[in-house]
């Protein structure tokens, strides 16, 4: 039983801008005593961020769950709902932090948390918005409606990366936040990695902030939704619902020792692969692969890699390409985003030659 509302957070912002980087500096840093739990969306569809979560993570305490496919940002979209149900019965949690897709609409998410059952169990607090200031002055981001719907509806802008950058991008995006009306909406700068305890104590204290005059106002200009018409039990479906794919997933990862999805939509193409546990990656062969893709500019590569070395966890943003080492992964993930379609059949051929 939920005795008192869960504070609850959405931390948007485009691709590869550093949301779950945050996720993970805020995990670390959350009360002990505290449960808490992440609803994790990617626009691809075999889910890696929710791996990167909880690889090397010691935070006690915390429950992750993803929806894949950019189905969190659908107002109408049943894995959203489900997974949103769980959380609340399995969790109880004490905050719940929602990452969206870097290409979903977060403003269908704030009027999904506005369901009036839901009021009763979850109180909206500070919504982050996670920008890297040199895109500002591009025209692929500056006009792009997401982009611009995940400034709208901030209460907080994080500067992210801002040790990259200086004064002139910064000063473009205050310019960018006062034509879009929201000059009053404070911005934050921050690096990266978020490894300052004292910053992420000050970034969770922001967490803690009622949602401000941002949200309020989408929420006024939105129309209402077929969602919000439904009955709390036409709403909350079973939740042996979410288990379903999963299940067929694992199916045919165990037939065939792969699994290949695509999704496309705002402009945008993904291309997945799951890989069995069986299957080991040569590294030099597949680093030789990620140069391949880097020709092709796509906007983000992330991986999860069983290699005949260790475990390696890959992130290329903007030709940007950054590798750690895990301890443990269940099987190997890939994930290529592209703005334009790619061949996915020769991508794969060329990645399986890296065994």
């Amino acid at each position: 039983m939920i005795t008192k509302p869960i504070k609850t957070n959405i931390i948007t912002g485009f691709l590869g801008v550093g949301k779950t980087t945050l996720i993970k500096a805020l995990l670390a840093n959350k009360p002990e005593h505290e449960v808490w739990a992440v609803l994790v969306n990617e626009f691809g569809e075999i889910g890696i961020d929710g791996g990167l979560l909880n690889a090397g993570s010691t935070a006690t305490k915390v429950v992750i769950k993803e929806v894949p496919g950019g189905c969190l940002c659908c107002a109408a979209g049943v894995p959203t709902q489900v997974a949103i149900n769980q959380i609340i019965q399995q969790a109880k949690p004490d905050r719940l932090l929602i990452e969206p897709t870097g290409l979903g609409h977060p403003a269908e998410i704030v009027k999904l948390l506005q369901v009036p059952h839901l009021q009763q169990v979850i109180k909206v607090q500070t919504t982050v918005c996670l920008v890297d200031a040199r895109k500002v002055s591009d025209s692929r981001y500056n006009s792009h409606d997401i982009f611009i719907q995940q400034l709208q509806i901030a209460d907080t802008v994080i500067a992210n990366k801002a040790q990259q950058y200086g004064e002139q991008e910064q000063q473009h995006l205050i310019e960018l936040m006062a034509r879009l009306d929201r000059a009053e909406t404070p911005i934050i700068k921050s690096d990266d990695y978020f490894s300052q305890k004292g910053q992420v104590e000050q970034l969770i204290a922001i967490l803690n902030q009622p949602s401000g005059r941002a949200t309020a106002s989408i929420m006024s200009e939105s129309k209402p939704t077929s969602l919000l018409s439904r009955t709390a039990d036409q709403w909350l479906l079973p939740m042996a619902t979410s288990t379903q794919g999963g299940d067929k997933l694992q199916q045919q990862l165990a037939e065939q020792g792969y699994i290949y999805k695509t999704n496309q939509g705002e402009g945008c193409f993904s291309y997945g692969w799951v890989l069995d546990s069986q299957r080991s990656v040569d590294f030099d062969r597949f680093m030789v692969w990620i140069d391949s893709v880097k020709l092709l500019n796509v906007i983000r590569l992330k991986a999860i890699v069983i290699t005949f070395d260790g475990i390696l966890s890959v992130n290329m943003v903007d030709d940007k390409l950054t590798l750690d080492e895990l301890d443990d992964a269940l099987d190997s993930r890939i994930e290529i985003i592209s703005d334009k379609p790619l061949d996915g059949g020769t991508l794969q051929q060329q990645l399986f030659e890296c065994y």
